[in-house]
């Protein structure tokens, strides 16, 4: 019976109080939505810039026309034939 009462009079105590604890809790959350919150609206800032840049730099560019001048014949698969 002694040795039940020392190991629970000895057992570690918490450093901060339980309002405490769950206050820090709520403040890590909060910075943690926070910053979700801004990494979003960042990204989606970082996509309407990008897009209204490349749509205003697209020109259109006109190639000139290709003239085939000849054909090549195909090549057969086998070369040469006989292993040497």
């Amino acid at each position: 019976m002694n040795a039940s009462i020392a190991i629970r009079a000895n057992a570690p105590q918490s450093l901060l109080s339980a309002p405490l604890r769950i206050g820090a809790a709520v403040a890590i959350a909060f910075l943690l939505v926070l910053a979700v919150v801004t990494a979003r609206h960042e990204s989606q800032q970082a996509v309407q810039n990008a897009t209204g840049v490349l749509s205003r730099d697209t020109a259109r560019v006109t190639l000139p026309s290709v003239e085939v001048v000849g054909r090549r014949e195909r090549a057969s698969a086998v070369r040469g034939g006989g292993a040497g």
